[in-house]
């Protein structure tokens, strides 16, 4: 549980009280209509997780608390986002069980051009962004903690500026794994939590939501397909994801009301 966990929150960059979030004033900060919680459930395995944001009183996400349980287990990781003089998140610090770790993301030119994972168990990692000329993320660099490239990831991106394939080289190129995704022509929710955020294009947030995804490696191909219910203003409610018809994750998303 421990492990599936960890990888949920590194993949979401998030996390809820069992209060109500109404009556927090962090999140009161926040405009109407802003993304403040999401709850997952993995009927297969059991798994619940559930994410809320808090924000600063220049509405800027500040922090995230995310839980996660089985009937047996509970787990909680607390996230922290601290800003440079521009604005920018520079650093998250994430915290589960009494252990810590961080990211420091390093700018030029306005651009996250590298950062640095110090780990739990004392490793430092680095990843290096490249960017075209229209500043898209279209190359990832990860170096393990000898400093030396172990992995990277390739971005081509669609018309409305969402990433359409990823191509992957993992364990120094011994791995190779393809995606493709297609999309909806709603409003991504993650992406306007960390809004006119450089993270965003580092950690994968679209402008829309995935509908579908494929992976292609060597031995095989598997495809998930995702629906929605959406609000008046175009925001997800509600999505579910299914393969070969199997429903494998339901998701709610709850707005500042």
């Amino acid at each position: 549980m421990k492990n599936l966990f960890i990888i949920v929150t590194l993949i979401l960059f998030v996390t809820a009280c069992n209060s109500d979030d109404s009556d927090n004033p962090s999140q009161n900060n926040v405009h109407v209509g802003t993304l403040v919680k999401i709850e997952i459930f993995r009927p297969e395995e059991d798994v619940r997780t559930s994410t809320s944001y808090f924000f600063n009183s220049d509405g800027k996400v500040e922090s995230a608390l995310e839980e996660g349980w089985t009937t047996s287990q509970y787990l909680q990781a607390t996230y922290t986002y601290s800003y440079n003089s521009e604005g920018q998140i520079w650093k998250v610090t994430i915290a589960v069980d009494n252990s810590t770790e961080y990211t420091e993301f390093n700018f030029t030119s306005g651009l996250i051009t590298s950062s640095l994972r110090h780990t739990i168990n004392g490793n430092v990692l680095r990843t290096v962004y490249n960017y075209n000329n229209n500043n898209q993320l279209i190359n990832k660099q990860f170096f393990n903690s000898n400093n030396e490239e172990s992995s990277t990831s390739d971005f081509l991106f669609d018309a409305n500026g969402n990433i359409e394939s990823q191509h992957d080289e993992r364990d120094f190129g011994t791995e190779i794994i393809d995606y493709a995704f297609d999309y909806d022509t709603y409003n991504n929710p993650l992406k306007t939590v960390f809004e006119n955020q450089e993270m965003n294009k580092v950690v994968g947030h679209n402008f829309n939501n995935i509908i579908r995804r494929s992976r292609t490696d060597e031995f095989s191909t598997s495809e998930i397909n995702i629906e929605y219910t959406y609000n008046e203003a175009g925001y997800p409610l509600t999505s579910k994801e299914y393969s070969n018809g199997n429903l494998l994750v339901e998701v709610t998303y709850t707005y500042q009301e």
